[in-house]
């Protein structure tokens, strides 16, 4: 069980070359979903999650829909089981648009919850 209910991680959500990619406090980088450019519209799409959506082509909305759809939980999981993909990304990310999220870790009820 949780020893303290209100920790709380951060992450560095990326836009970067149609893809989104999340960035955790030790470096490792993992690609989580797909975007794809529309008709002036961004369609989002995360990888082994029923999550997606439609924005304008802007980068904080998209950003703002992205983070609602993720939970520590999935995000932990995909740190998990995805490979980390930082080299392949290098100093590129530094200039890529993206989003400091934080999100907190499970608590004991949500523990029982994944049980």
């Amino acid at each position: 069980m949780s020893e303290n209910k209100s920790d709380r991680m951060p992450y560095q959500l990326y836009y970067y070359r149609q893809r989104l990619l999340i960035e955790n406090i030790d470096g490792h980088v993992v690609d989580i979903g797909s975007v794809e450019l529309r008709n002036d519209t961004l369609l989002w799409q995360l990888d082994g999650k029923d999550a997606s959506g439609e924005t304008p082509n802007d980068t904080d909305v998209l950003f703002n829909d992205v983070t609602h759809a993720l939970s520590f939980l999935f995000v932990d999981g995909q740190f998990t089981s995805l490979p980390d993909v930082s080299a392949e990304y290098g100093d590129r990310l530094d200039n890529a648009p993206s989003r400091e999220l934080v999100l907190s870790e499970l608590n004991d009820r949500d523990e029982q919850q994944v049980r």
